[in-house]
């Protein structure tokens, strides 16, 4: 069994200082992740203990904030918490006092913690201290990143690495909701939207990748603090919202799928199938929806089709709005994305009324639905 040396007293020790002193050589730290992934960061040898920055909590989910005299440092990522004082060679991990193997010390303005008190913290373990190349190795470090927000007194938690929703009032024990079915990385959001009939329809947004390519949402339908309907969909290149509501029906999507469903009871009343009614094996966006008609939006080719509910004709709403110069630039522009950029405003009456965002004139492009119901 692996031993756990963070709550032994330790032999080494340190001065307290906030600056290296010319005793400290250069080191580096190399660490390999859980789950893939590695780097290696600079860090210094102090009286044969290997300080890393403490920045390095932070690249494993952990949020830092310090108290007023700047001289403590409060870490708290999901299950997981690390308080650290300058100078001092104890700490808390997980509410427990802990003996650090080193004393904290500042440098150039960086916080530097002893790394291998970090590895652990973070459930890694240590591999090797090359001493002629002055490097540390250490492998398996875990991630605790998290998100929350929190509505109408309970508070939303879900964890980044797992995936799992958790829910808790501040007198209560978080309680797992539900599980997103994946991971999530990076610009992550929460809306609320309480129906009139008495459920919350929740969505999580995740816009991830380099250059922030990716755009994934979790929508979850909650019924008196339960979880009763939920979707996952992701879209690449491609950004926008979803709608979510008409009328007094909700809309679930996974972006082959649509569901409607009955406000209140949250009873599945239709199903539909997307790739079906818009022609194009992909995922779609769903921007407009009423009784009698369906805007959707397939991820790649990007050009806003026009259903009619009743009878399932289609319509290429660029063909019907746009002039020629403006349907060629539709079907070859890529820029910020392939299609058109209509975009749909409101209904009135039997009017759809719309905007060309690719041109920001101003002006209003109408389609008459009974051009396509009898």
């Amino acid at each position: 069994m692996r031993k756990i040396w963070l709550v032994m007293p330790l032999l080494a020790f340190s001065l307290i200082f906030s600056s290296v002193s010319s005793a400290a050589s250069s080191a580096y730290f190399t660490f390999i992740m859980d789950k893939g992934g590695q780097g290696t960061g600079p860090a210094l040898l102090k009286d044969g203990t290997v300080y890393a920055r403490a920045n390095f909590l932070e690249s494993a989910g952990l949020q830092v904030t310090w108290n007023k005299s700047h001289r403590q440092a409060t870490y708290i990522g999901w299950e997981k918490s690390v308080v650290i004082t300058v100078g001092s060679k104890t700490g808390k991990l997980d509410g427990k006092t802990v003996y650090l193997g080193g004393t904290p010390f500042v440098y150039k303005d960086e916080l530097y913690l002893p790394a291998r008190f970090m590895v652990e913290a973070l459930g890694g373990e240590s591999v090797s201290w090359n001493a002629k190349s002055a490097v540390y190795t250490a492998k398996g470090i875990q991630t605790f990143a998290s998100t929350n927000a929190s509505y109408a007194g309970v508070n939303y938690t879900v964890n980044k690495q797992t995936g799992k929703l958790y829910a808790s009032t501040p007198a209560g024990q978080p309680r797992l909701i539900a599980n997103l079915g994946s991971e999530l990385y990076d610009m992550v959001t929460f809306d609320f939207q309480k129906t009139a009939g008495g459920l919350l329809y929740l969505t999580i947004s995740d816009i991830y990748g380099e250059p922030h390519i990716n755009n994934k949402w979790y929508t979850l339908i909650i019924k008196d603090g339960m979880v009763i309907r939920q979707a996952s969909v992701g879209y690449w290149i491609r950004y926008g919202d979803n709608v979510n509501m008409y009328g007094n029906k909700l809309i679930l999507t996974d972006g082959k799928t649509l569901r409607v469903i009955e406000d209140g009871t949250g009873k599945v009343v239709e199903t539909m199938d997307l790739t079906k009614l818009g022609g194009v094996d992909d995922k779609y966006l769903i921007e407009g929806m009423d009784e009698d008609f369906l805007l959707i939006r397939p991820n790649q080719k990007g050009m806003l089709t026009l259903i009619d509910r009743k009878t399932g004709a289609k319509t290429l709403l660029y063909k019907a709005l746009l002039d020629a110069d403006q349907q060629l630039y539709a079907e070859t522009n890529d820029i910020p994305f392939y299609g058109d950029q209509l975009e749909f405003v409101e209904r009135k009456g039997n009017l759809l009324l719309f905007k060309n965002q690719a041109v920001r004139d101003g002006r209003i492009y109408e389609y008459d639905l009974s051009k396509t119901q009898p």
